[in-house]
């Protein structure tokens, strides 16, 4: 194991997913002594209990153009990336449904995406029937699909990025605190680990659910909410095979196939807020029992399948269920890469890239960061639902 340095060129702060690419990004960029510090291990946190899907199509154009990207570098890992790491990416196809009241907002933001470049094409329900003859789509009107998105592996994506980083020669340190962030003079000089200093003029903070309480002391507030979310593992019957991943606007669920005869099965919705540091880390009875009756009304065949237990994992959610990005202006050298609130995952192989190229040369390519400055909650100037059906907006346009 890595000891701490007593100096480096850029801290980043956070083991998951999107800290490990920001190292690998800096590391194949040649940025110096890059270091990475987490508190436990490697996608030990929200990171490991990810659904992972890999899509490309969201209602705004930031997302869509940031999940494409990022969509190229997961089925290109080994030209991309390289090194022996794989993200474990998964082609399954992705399925977004619409009733009649989200058809025409879903075939707007469909028709947009795909103008930028999205593996995206609108279906009718019976073409959706046809392509999965299991599937109830009575409801339908409309839907989504995307040929060669699927899923990843979550803990694999994040470990193989730490690990292709550590052989072009960041520092990974693990199982170690951070304190704080110093600064003087409005501007960073490091962070103090475990009550030791480590002297570097760039710090990111990728620290997920624990990024505000890094920025509090700095007079940078930004509300982070622990939500927890529970997915459900179900065996599919005999005759029920590989299916799409699905996003049901309808329902409000979404799930995917897991390996074997499994599938993985959540709402897209939870409101219950807990102690990131102590909470039921499995599925509650109630909420198996409620997944069931969904997944068995999209499927009729499951009413034959079987519960398998779950579990739960936690999105670091801000006021908007979107993250802040970019530079905090306050300290110079001080950025963030956190909030996501559970659709970071998607993005993160390519926002390492963004993050690294803001950082060493002050712009993040050809992307605006500004709509996800902190300081929006401040200013409520929120940014809208991208989910696929979301209501039109001008920011959707960004």
């Amino acid at each position: 194991m890595a000891d701490l340095p007593k100096s480096a060129d850029v801290v980043i702060i956070g083991g998951g997913v999107h800290g490990a690419s920001a190292a690998f990004h800096f590391a194949r960029k040649k940025a110096g002594r890059i270091l990475l510090i987490e508190k436990k291990f490697i996608a030990s946190g929200p990171t490991g209990r990810s659904t992972a899907l890999v899509r490309q199509f969201y209602a705004m154009d930031f997302f869509t153009r940031s999940a494409c990207a990022a969509h190229t570098i997961f089925r290109n890992w080994k030209d991309v990336v390289g090194g022996d790491g794989d993200p474990g990416f998964q082609k399954v196809g992705l399925l977004a449904l619409a009733g009649p009241e989200r058809a025409e907002h879903l075939r707007r933001n469909a028709l947009r995406a795909a103008e930028l470049g999205a593996g995206v094409e609108l279906i009718s329900p019976a073409e959706v029937r046809a392509l999965v003859p299991a599937m109830n789509v009575d409801d339908l009107a409309l839907a989504s699909y995307e040929a060669d998105s699927g899923y990843a592996d979550p803990s694999s994506t994040a470990n193989a990025l730490v690990n292709r980083a550590r052989e072009l020669g960041a520092t990974i340190v693990q199982y170690r605190g951070v304190d704080r962030i110093r600064a003087a003079g409005g501007k960073v000089v490091g962070v103090t680990s475990e009550g030791v200093d480590v002297d570097a003029p760039v710090v990111l903070n990728c620290a997920g659910l624990y990024a505000n309480r890094l920025l509090a002391p700095l007079g940078i507030e930004v509300a982070i909410k622990p939500e927890r979310h529970q997915m459900c593992f179900f065996r599919r019957p005999a005759g029920f095979g590989v299916h799409p991943a699905v996003a049901d606007s309808l329902l409000m669920t979404y799930m995917r196939p897991e390996h074997g005869d499994l599938t993985i099965h959540g709402k897209l919705s939870y409101d219950e807020i807990v102690d990131p540091d102590a909470y039921n880390e499995g599925a509650d009875a109630d909420q198996i029992v409620r997944n069931a009756e969904l997944i068995a009304e999209r499927f009729p065949v499951m009413e034959h399948g079987l519960a398998m237990g779950g579990y739960s994992g936690l999105y670091d959610a801000t006021p908007d269920h979107h993250p802040v990005l970019g530079a905090i202006p306050e300290y110079a050298g001080l950025y963030a890469d956190f909030g996501w609130s559970g659709h970071g995952f998607k993005h993160s192989p390519f926002t390492g890239d963004l993050m690294s190229d803001l950082i060493l040369h002050g712009k993040a390519k050809d992307f605006d960061l500004t709509p996800f400055r902190w300081t929006r909650f401040r200013e409520n100037d929120l940014v809208p639902s991208a989910r696929w059906a979301a209501d039109p907006h001008p920011k959707h346009r960004l």
